[in-house]
């Protein structure tokens, strides 16, 4: 085996948009030059936004 990876989700749950706190998390990624994949999802049923963050460590 050549390479091995990991996957590591990283999920921030607010009920209102948090503009600050996900630059907090996509700065210390940034920091570590950890490459991520961050998507948006409104769950209606629980009225929260999730936050993901995808990356392969």
């Amino acid at each position: 085996m050549y390479f091995s990876f990991k996957e590591l989700d990283i999920e921030l749950y607010t009920d209102k948009k948090e503009p600050e706190r996900e630059a907090e998390i996509e700065d210390v990624l940034c920091r570590h030059h950890l490459f991520y994949t961050k998507t948006e999802t409104w769950i209606e049923s629980e009225r929260l936004y999730e936050i993901l963050y995808e990356l392969e460590v």
